[in-house]
């Protein structure tokens, strides 16, 4: 699956599988739904979790330039071409994680279990991506609690929000890596820059330098 499909998959596996048990012993599934499903997908039988996506933003203060060998195999990889690459363009994806409830008792246990380590903790959270076996940074950027009344019934609401780290490659992956073309060897004097006679050793010390930038 590509960009954003790969993150809403992981994100909702991250979520699943958590129940909650009433004062006895009977315990329940919390399931977990990307929001406004349709009927015949989700059954509303609380508790449940939705997952909404709420902004997409470009990640400044990760932004690179220049050309890197991408230390993993992304999804999609051909496995001969090379993995150097420009910098791929960093992705902010912000998500809406909303739980609802109709038992305080099932709230709270709710609350325990996502503020834990591995799912969203409020801080060093990360959400593993199996396609490319990576591990995203996932942070938890806010916690409200909206707890209401619907049609005479309490209903207990939880809303976070959340950030996950992605990222866009701009080209596909080089079949070689980047060869100089020319090289023009000057030398830096009092009076300015001036050629280098090619029958001195230092033109060919400097020529030596060069192609083992190659």
């Amino acid at each position: 699956m590509p960009f954003i499909l790969n993150e809403e998959a992981a994100l909702k596996t991250l979520l699943s599988g958590m129940t909650v048990a009433d004062a006895g012993t009977q315990s329940r599934p919390v399931g977990v739904f990307y929001g406004q499903p349709d009927k015949e997908i989700r059954q509303q039988n609380y508790p449940y979790i939705t997952i909404d996506l709420i902004n997409i933003s470009e990640a400044t203060e990760r932004v690179q330039s220049g050309t890197v060998v991408v230390p993993y195999e992304p999804e999609g990889y051909d496995g001969v071409s090379s993995l150097r690459t420009p910098y791929p363009m960093p992705i902010n994806l912000d998500y809406q994680v909303t739980t609802f409830s109709r038992q305080p008792r099932h709230d709270r246990q709710i609350l325990a279990q996502l503020f834990s380590i591995g799912r969203l903790p409020v801080r060093f959270g990360s959400l593993p991506i199996p396609q490319d076996n990576t591990n995203r940074r996932l942070e938890t950027l806010g916690f409200s609690k909206r707890d209401t009344t619907e049609a005479d019934k309490r209903l207990f609401m939880n809303v976070y929000s959340i950030r996950i780290s992605s990222e866009i490659f701009r080209t596909e992956f080089n079949t070689k890596d980047y060869i100089v073309q020319t090289r023009n060897i000057g030398l830096k004097t009092d009076t300015g820059s001036a050629p280098v006679d090619p029958n001195t050793d230092l033109y060919h010390l400097l020529q030596t330098q060069q192609a083992q930038l190659i």
